[in-house]
């Protein structure tokens, strides 16, 4: 048998130790169970006004106003220019369509032939990495375009390749020395690799890059850090590589020919019986067919990879000349970029073929149709629109085919065989590679915005005020007159400092109040313009009635908010009035800006001290401040939305008014609102626009109350070029487009047209650990990546401190399976994200698993605290980031160890707890011997002290059942008087009976001698009764004396049927005779109420008889001793009652007597106590009423008021 004395200690110790660890991690919240860092939902309150005040209104005489002046002005007659917004037109006409017979084009087989090749192997370059500045905005452009320049950090702006890889990462290649870069949003990475004119990665995820220049081709296999570099021949010149859906990569020497290599770089073959000179361009279609682009011809390499198909000649359209680009469609369509020259011309005539295998059809785009660039590289946006990239700009074919848009780069496209290929992202943008401007990045406004000035029509770049009339007309208000736009009609006009008849035309108000009637404000006082009527007339030209504000309350009542308070001009009758305040002299002075809101009666002002409720009707004024829950008091914007809804624009926030619910709803930057200051608003649809300094902010009607995602801000991050939207211009017009007067911080003040409503992003970025930090230090800094870094553990400073890790991931040279020594602990991490739009708004929250218990939430900080000291265990550190549109990304995580000191590893505690173990044995043993000598005098003296106990227990068991016998006898001896009463009777009966028949007897003699027969049997007949009552009193008598004599005995413990109803009753009697036969001067009343209905139970009757008697003789004893205190009054009453209630029976027996003490009362059924004086009680009667009564399964309760009396209750179940 195993011994397990040891073995059972040191697995407890174990499992203890392996729980102690555990408890040491602390339990972090999953990214889906925190908060922290989100958007806090916005706060709904009661809507409440300060109390109303008066106000009065003051009317200006006439002396201080001019009289209205009118002028003739006929809008329709004033001279135009042209006026276009490029939006997509249509073609000039359809795209020619020629039936394409596909199966006729010449076809051969193709042979490859093994040829020699060079390989060498070489570490990988070291990176040089430089912190990226956010995409900036491409200038000398009229549309929204983002640029990654040397101005952002990239080594060059001749870009040559583009490469996405699977973690949206992008490599970049450029033509200067050290200019390949991997770009991950927040960090470049820079090789020295230069000129890399295509990129690709393989099955394996080695990179390949094409060197033209260098005659080379270099694969970058990172998992192993090895460089190989392919070289074959001095013409070899490499333009292209592809992988294809198999895995083997395809090569196009300009020079030599078309090549294929295994991915493993052992073979290298050339196509032999075909000739394949000057091939440069490659690609693989759904179809899994290989299209080859050569400088003088196009073939096609079918799926299998035997037959070569060549496209000579489609329709009247031959293929003689070079295929700049080949590329397919979201429907499988094969798109050529084949512009050619003219037999009679060194020009070069642009075209592009459009080929559905499917139909069998070809589609031509050329000069025809509108084709007007001569364009080399294609791409398909998101939207199915086709781009073709030309010298300095790009042409978009729209995705049905029927129209176009042109749109110039400011870009130099093309170079000397060097036309890379835009990139498609997964998020949607192009990326389009210039010569001279790094890169160009769409956004989804690219096509949809547009950007005006005064070179392009506009009387003034600053407007300020935007309406368009029931004649479709648009009117921009600006700083030096009007402009009128027709759209329909692609012309504009202007109203200029003649034709206003004023001395300054900065316009800040237009409203075309009925058809053809306008409202006009200029600095100087306002203007009625009748467009039916040819009429200007000026009003108020002579008062500062500049407006900071304007609303219309009828076609012929304005109000007129400026700095020198508020008034109302009616122009029917040249009334002039101001609002005025017995108490307040400033009252109602606008601002710089106040947009007012007229409805029904009430005047929505914004002030700098809150919002005014100007009632008209009543002439009275309240105000909503922020002491009422508004976000702040200086309120720039009102405006009444489609759903009824008061909405208001403010230095801290937007804030919405339902007027019908009475709540008030304060939208700020803990909502996820930033910027928080704005000074517009217009509403389209389910929308509102907010208008600010930095950008416009879409905020969705319907959930702005209640949402905790944020809000979604069209800034310069998506490419606007200028942010700050001018109050009271920004507009939706009828054809839904956007119009708006912008300005930037360098005062370029520009007209923003956009064709669509602003719609949110919906791509999101992920989030990278990019750097993990040691004590401040980086220790993998200088480490080659892959997975033979490990090597380099013993040669660095990582191994005079004992880090382990088992790989080094690039690009960030992050370890993988790290585990550090317990005195490298205090570490911190960096991250980023690879988001290229909206890069502002980003916000990131981290969290390190088995140290911190929540998230924390970091604001756009990309690095971590340092998290000092860290206990030995296993952590994970997770981070997150939050994009524009208010959605958290997946965490990415890092995990590594931190190993205890020695003398807290297991084997180390093992080896502790066998030394304890041993320890303990000794000390067992010791122990042991001692106790077992201890237990043998322990035991000596035990046997003596037990036979002294025993001799105790049976000297207190004597002791007991003489006290119990002295406890029955002093009972009995409490009814002896009662007993000698109640057989006194019975005796007196049996006595005088005896005597009656003695002389009846002797009577019958007399009759017997007398011959009286009849007389005598009468006689006998009464004798005989006499001897029933004789014998029916001496059998009473009989029942009395056994009755003593079995409540004097020990019990049998034998249960019988009992009437407990005549029990309690003679009991109740034998107890009072008895007392009265000690003293003849006590006297109680006793009453009794018997249920009949209970009948017989099943108990010991000797038992049950004596706790009644028990109670009953307690019960007088107390009523007589009060009784002797003489309280005046007093009659001693003893009551005995039984009841069925159920299955149980209830006797109570009750005095009225002093009742028992509060402080005694838990104690009197307890052995030995009683209240009694010493000598009159042994203090077991109770105890052993309560013991018997538990016996028979019931309970004996007391219920007691102090000087009424005491209730003593037997609870008996029936059964």
């Amino acid at each position: 048998m195993k011994n397990i004395t040891l073995t059972r200690p040191i697995f407890l110790i174990g499992i203890f130790y392996g729980l102690f660890l555990i408890s040491c991690q602390k339990q972090s919240k999953s990214e889906d169970e925190t908060t922290v860092g989100d958007y806090k939902v916005p706060k709904t309150i009661p809507l409440q006004f300060t109390d109303p005040e008066p106000f009065e209104w003051e009317n200006l005489t006439n002396d201080s106003l001019t009289t209205p002046l009118s002028y003739d002005l006929n809008v329709d007659d004033l001279p135009s220019k042209s006026f276009e917004l490029n939006t997509f037109k249509p073609l000039k006409s359809p795209m020619k369509e020629y039936d394409l017979d596909w199966d006729s084009f010449p076809t051969e087989n193709i042979t490859f032939d093994s040829v020699s090749f060079t390989i060498t192997k070489s570490t990988i370059k070291k990176p040089i990495i430089t912190k990226m500045k956010p995409p900036g905005n491409m200038a000398g452009t009229n549309v929204n375009l983002l640029q990654l320049s040397s101005n952002e950090g990239l080594p060059s702006n001749d870009i040559t390749s583009f490469l996405e890889t699977e973690d949206g990462s992008i490599w970049i290649g450029s033509s200067s020395f050290s200019s390949l870069t991997l770009y991950d949003g927040e960090n470049a990475f820079i090789y020295d690799y230069n000129t890399v004119y295509k990129m690709e990665l393989d099955k394996q995820g080695k990179l390949w890059l094409v060197r033209p220049a260098d005659r080379i081709i270099n694969v970058l296999d990172f998992d192993n850090n090895i460089e190989y570099t392919i070289t074959r021949t001095e013409n070899f010149t490499p333009f292209d590589v592809l992988c294809d859906h198999t895995g083997t990569m395809y090569i196009a020497s300009l020079n030599e020919g078309f090549y294929t290599i295994d991915p493993e770089l052992k073979s290298l073959q050339k196509v032999s019986n075909v000739n394949s000179n000057k091939p440069w361009r490659l690609f693989e279609d759904s179809n899994n067919n290989l299209w080859l682009g050569y400088t003088n011809h196009l073939r096609i390499l079918d799926k299998d990879r035997k037959e070569l198909k060549t496209l000579s000649r489609i329709a009247d359209i031959e293929i003689n000349s070079i295929v700049w680009d080949v590329t397919e469609d979201q429907k499988g369509n094969i798109w050529l970029n084949y512009p050619y020259s003219s037999a009679t011309s060194n020009i070069t005539i642009p075209r592009v073929l459009r080929l559905s295998l499917k139909d069998n059809t070809a589609k031509v785009l050329d000069q025809e149709n509108g084709y007007s660039i001569v364009g080399t590289e294609m791409e398909e946006d998101n939207d199915g629109n086709f781009w073709i990239l030309g010298v300095n700009e790009a042409f978009i074919l729209s995705n049905n085919l029927e129209k176009h848009k042109t749109i110039a780069l400011n870009s130099a496209l093309q170079g000397s065989l060097k036309i890379p290929r835009p990139l498609k992202r997964n998020d949607g943008s192009l990326w389009i590679a210039t010569t001279d401007n790094g890169v160009l990045i769409t956004t989804n406004y690219t096509l949809q915005t547009e950007y005006f000035d005064d070179t392009r029509g506009l009387i003034n770049e600053e407007i300020w005020e935007i309406e368009e009339d029931s004649n479709g007309d648009i009117w921009l208000g600006t700083a030096s007159g009007i402009n009128i736009i027709n759209l329909n009609e692609n012309t504009i006009k202007a109203l200029g400092f003649d034709q206003l008849h004023s001395n300054t035309n900065t316009i800040n108000f237009i409203k075309e109040i009925t058809p053809n009637i306008y409202f006009i404000n200029t600095r100087e006082g306002f203007s009625i313009l009748d467009r039916q009527k040819n009429k200007l007339t000026s009003y108020a030209n002579s008062t500062d009635v500049y407006g900071a504000g304007i609303a219309i309350i009828d076609e012929h009542t304005f109000a007129i908010y400026t700095r020198m308070g508020l008034y109302v001009y009616n122009i029917e009758n040249n009334n002039f009035k101001k609002a005025v305040s017995k108490n307040n002299p400033d009252f109602l002075i606008a601002g710089s800006g106040s947009i007012m809101v007229y409805d029904k009666e009430i005047l929505w002002t914004p002030t700098t001290n809150g919002l005014a409720k100007v009632d008209l009707k009543t002439n009275i004024v309240s105000y909503l401040r922020e002491e009422q829950g508004l976000s702040n008091n200086n309120v720039s914007t009102a405006k009444i939305s489609n759903e009824r809804e008061l909405w208001l624009t403010t230095e801290n926030g937007v804030n919405i008014l339902n007027l019908e619910q009475n709540t008030l709803t304060s939208i700020k930057k803990e909502n996820g609102l930033y910027p928080t200051d704005f000074y517009d608003l217009t509403e389209k649809g389910g929308m509102m626009y907010a208008a600010s300094g930095n950008g416009l902010v879409a905020m969705e009607k319907a959930t702005a109350k209640t949402t905790d995602k944020g809000f979604y801000n069209f800034n310069d991050g998506l490419g606007f070029k200028s942010n700050d939207y001018l109050q009271d211009s920004p507009k939706f017009l009828k054809n839904g487009q956007f119009w708006s007067g912008v300005t930037n911080t360098s005062n370029e003040w520009k007209l923003l047209v956009l064709n669509t409503e602003p719609q949110k992003d919906s791509t999101t970025g992920t989030v990278k650990i990019n750097n993990i930090f040691v004590m401040d230090e980086n220790p993998w800094l200088n480490i080659n990546i892959g997975k033979d870094s490990t090597k380099e553990q013993t040669s660095t400073n990582a191994s005079t401190n004992k880090i382990r890790w088992d790989s080094v991931k690039p690009p960030y040279n992050i370890p993988e399976g790290l585990i550090l020594p317990y005195d490298q602990n205090s570490i911190s991490f960096s991250y980023g994200s690879d988001a290229i739009f909206n890069r502002d708004k980003l916000n990131y929250r981290f969290i390190l698993d088995g140290e911190d218990e929540d998230w924390t939430y970091a604001a756009n900080a990309t690095k971590t605290k340092n998290y000092y000291n860290l206990k030995p265990g296993n952590y994970t550190f997770k981070v997150a980031v939050r994009n524009s549109i208010g959605n958290w990304s997946n965490p990415d995580s890092l995990s590594f160890k931190i190993n205890p000191p020695w003398w807290q590893t297991w084997w180390a505690y093992l080896i502790f707890c066998l030394i304890a173990a041993s320890i303990l044995r000794a000390y067992i043993v010791f122990r042991a011997r001692k106790l077992t000598k201890e237990n043998r005098i322990l035991e000596e003296r035990v046997s003596h002290r037990t036979v002294q106990l025993k001799n105790k227990i049976d000297e207190l068991k004597s002791t007991q059942s003489k006290l119990i016998q002295s406890e029955k006898m002093a009972s009995l001896g409490e009814l002896t008087a009662g007993i000698a009463h109640e057989i006194q009777n019975p005796l007196n009966f049996v006595n005088n009976f005896s005597e009656v028949n003695k002389e009846l007897l002797e009577e019958m003699e007399v009759e017997i001698e007398n011959g009286n027969y009849d007389e005598v049997k009468a006689l006998a007949k009464d004798v005989s009764d006499n001897e029933d009552k004789i014998i029916f009193h001496g059998k009473r008598a009989d029942g009395i004396v056994k009755g003593m004599l079995q409540h004097s005995r020990s019990s049998t413990g034998q249960k019988e049927m009992t009437d407990i109803n005549t029990l309690s009753d003679e009991y109740l009697r034998l107890a009072y005779h008895g007392l009265r036969a000690k003293d003849k001067t006590f006297n109680a009343t006793l009453n009794t109420d018997f249920d009949d209905s209970i009948g017989k139970l099943n108990i010991v009757a000797q038992d049950m008889g004596r706790v009644i008697l028990n109670l009953i003789t307690n019960a007088f004893y107390v009523v007589k001793k009060k009784k002797e205190e003489n309280p005046k009054g007093y009659e001693p009453t003893v009551s005995v009652t039984t009841e069925k209630k159920g299955t149980m029976v209830f006797i109570k027996v009750s005095d009225n007597g002093n009742g028992v003490p509060k402080e005694v009362l838990d104690k009197i059924f307890q052995p030995f106590f009683t209240t009694k004086p010493s000598g009159e009680g042994t203090g077991l009667g109770l105890s052993l009423s309560y013991d018997i009564v538990k016996v028979h399964g019931g309970e004996l309760t007391v219920d007691t008021k102090q000087g009424e009396g005491t209730t003593f209750t037997i609870a008996l179940p029936i059964k």
